[in-house]
């Protein structure tokens, strides 16, 4: 920036005293006799106090000094690195000072956190809040955060489909969970960040890989041991995964199943699959599905009375969590799915239902029925559960 011209005089009530504090929440102090700057404080005292001090205008941002309580100013050599002394010149030490638009956390979903999206070909998309505002990457750490002045792109994101995360339970409904960094045990009453798995499967394939949050694969080791220090594509993370009224059956390589031993670790022990090789799953962090099968969306339509499967446009279907692998679905104005006679679906019952959820691949499922049909897409466009196998109409995108 051009030089600026630094006329002294008396303080205002617009000159401020502030704390700056950094991205992780701790304080700028200035350290005494060795002008040395840090960024470890926690709390506001007088070495993280600062004055802004307001100097002419460089366009239509206002240029700005800091100074410490101490009387020295804050000040950036051309490396980067901040220190405190006095200014060399006529604008060293002078900032611009940006206003940014308030990046904080809410409680409850409103008009003030939603954002509009905008698309490219090729998964392009941009966020813009409803004040003209985009998200990008900024400053130094690259933090997201809403600004006016995006360059070279820099707003525009690739939309990439991420793997479903599952928690898993065993029948005594305690969460398989990577413990000691690799070793799987069923001891957690509690779902915690170690007991996500990604679930990944090609897509009409039978087999699965679980990808653990130490970003490793369960594999089946020596012993018949399963732990998470797989990598992809490694033989001994392929799983074979078998499905029973919504709960999971995972054989492994050797044609073992997977279940609990006495000491809750997890293992590939059992020729034939019983109970205790049965294991509860849930979808982590997905408190609505919408679906699309062969023909179209899952939706209403005010010229049908019974839910369609070929709308342009889906409905949000609400999961209400039941038991592990069973879901009650809400639709959106509040009331429950309900079902026909006839195996065909209404969006207003009044006492929610079961439904299961089993998973197909990484983004398909099936879903089956409280009538023990699967769900199927029809030609007509009706929705119906009427199918006994898992055909091609019955697989969802979701």
């Amino acid at each position: 920036m051009d030089e600026v011209e630094w006329t002294p005089r008396q303080p205002k009530p617009e000159d401020l005293r502030v704390g700056l504090i950094s991205w992780a929440g701790s304080y700028l102090t200035y350290e005494p006799y060795n002008h040395m700057i840090t960024a470890a404080a926690k709390g506001l005292g007088r070495r993280q106090t600062w004055e802004i001090l307001v100097s002419n205008e460089h366009e239509t941002q206002a240029v700005v000094r800091l100074r410490s309580l101490q009387g020295l100013y804050l000040l950036c050599e051309a490396d980067g690195n901040l220190y405190y002394d006095r200014p060399r010149t006529s604008h060293h030490g002078s900032f611009l000072l940006r206003f940014h638009r308030n990046d904080r956390l809410a409680s409850q979903p409103s008009s003030q956190t939603a954002f509009h999206m905008q698309v490219r070909p090729g998964g392009l998309v941009a966020l813009s809040d409803g004040e003209g505002g985009m998200l990008y990457a900024q400053g130094p750490r690259l933090l997201l955060a809403l600004g006016s002045n995006p360059h070279r792109g820099e707003e525009w994101f690739i939309l990439q489909r991420c793997p479903a995360w599952v928690s898993l339970r065993s029948k005594t409904r305690k969460f398989l969970s990577v413990i000691y960094d690799v070793e799987i045990y069923a001891a957690s009453e509690h779902l915690t960040p170690m007991s996500l798995f990604q679930f990944e499967s090609e897509n009409g394939s039978p087999i699965l890989q679980l990808r653990s949050a130490n970003g490793f694969y369960l594999a089946q080791r020596r012993h018949r041991t399963v732990v998470a220090n797989g990598y992809h594509l490694e033989s001994d993370t392929f799983f074979r995964m078998h499905w029973n009224c919504g709960r999971i059956i995972l054989q492994s390589p050797n044609g073992r199943f997977l279940g609990i031993a006495p000491n809750s670790l997890l293992i590939a022990n059992a020729s034939i699959p019983g109970p205790n090789e049965e294991f509860g799953i849930r979808l982590a962090n997905r408190p609505f599905l919408a679906l699309r099968g062969r023909y179209g969306y899952v939706g209403t339509s005010p010229e049908h009375d019974l839910m369609q499967c070929n709308m342009d446009q889906p409905s949000c279907i609400h999961l209400l969590p039941c038991r592990q692998g069973i879901y009650h679905f809400q639709a959106q104005c509040g009331s429950f799915w309900s079902i026909t006679s006839f195996g065909t679906f209404r969006p207003w019952g009044k006492f929610a239902l079961n439904f299961c959820i089993e998973l197909q691949g990484s983004n398909l499922l099936t879903v089956l029925a409280p009538n023990g049909f699967y769900m199927r897409s029809d030609r007509s466009g009706t929705l119906l559960a009427d199918s006994e196998d898992i055909t091609k109409e019955c697989i969802w995108e979701f």
